[in-house]
């Protein structure tokens, strides 16, 4: 009977070990499982950090973008404003030379035409009818006729300023219109990222939830890790059962 004793004893020392060793075998994987999570969900919430980081600049670099375009178009339209206001001076000022070429030219042709009459009546010839008259009217004709060239060339010149001017103004409102759809761009693209922003953190605490929840389900209940031991009470208790059995 003291033999059997000791054997038994023996026995269920051993099985006592076995369950203990499962047991803290256990214990060690519910603490593994639980880092292992914790590194997992560290990470994973980084990732969707950066994400939704480099979304929400993406946006803002977006509505900067349109704004800075939006900018420069509208400095492009002044300048073409102020080139328009120029050549529109120009070609004011190219008419005023122009009339005033003209009235000089106008006058030199008086003047010359009293030169001649001066010269015929110191000849003794009647300047009011016949080839003296022909002359006279010769004179200014051909005054006047150099008068209007200086006029019609006057108003090429101004009408070339026109156009000018005329294809400024065209260039300033492409400019404008360019800079409002910059911006509109920029607003549009700021708005899409937003979106985007909260569409992502709304996936990511919905996986992040789900994810988490079935790590800490593995590390609560002892799930069996691979090539590793059943870390669940059940488990240990029913290893024990056989044992014991």
């Amino acid at each position: 009977m003291c033999i059997f004793t000791a054997i038994g004893t023996a026995i269920a020392t051993s099985i006592g070990l076995s369950v203990a060793a499962a047991g803290a075998s256990a214990a060690g994987a519910a603490v593994i499982t639980s880092t292992t999570a914790a590194i997992i969900g560290g990470v994973a919430v980084a990732g969707v950090a950066a994400g939704v980081a480099g979304t929400a600049l993406g946006a803002y670099g977006a509505y900067r973008q349109g704004q800075a375009q939006a900018a420069a178009y509208s400095y492009q339209a002044k300048v073409a404003e102020q080139n328009r206001q120029i050549a529109l001076n120009n070609a004011a000022m190219e008419r005023q030379t122009g009339l005033e070429e003209a009235r000089r030219q106008r006058i030199a042709t008086l003047q010359e035409i009293g030169k001649q009459e001066v010269s015929l009546a110191a000849n003794g010839i009647d300047v009011g009818y016949g080839t003296s008259l022909d002359i006279i009217e010769d004179t200014a004709m051909l005054g006047e006729l150099d008068a209007l060239t200086i006029e019609y060339n006057s108003e090429k010149r101004a009408r070339n300023f026109d156009i000018e001017a005329f294809n400024y103004e065209n260039e300033g409102n492409l400019a404008e219109f360019s800079a409002r759809n910059a911006k509109a761009a920029g607003t549009i693209g700021a708005i899409s990222g937003g979106l985007k922003t909260v569409g992502q953190l709304g996936t990511a605490a919905f996986s992040l939830g789900g994810g988490f929840g079935s790590l800490g389900s593995a590390a609560s209940t002892g799930t069996k890790l691979s090539g590793g031991i059943d870390i669940s009470n059940a488990g240990i208790m029913n290893s024990g059962s056989t044992l014991l059995a």
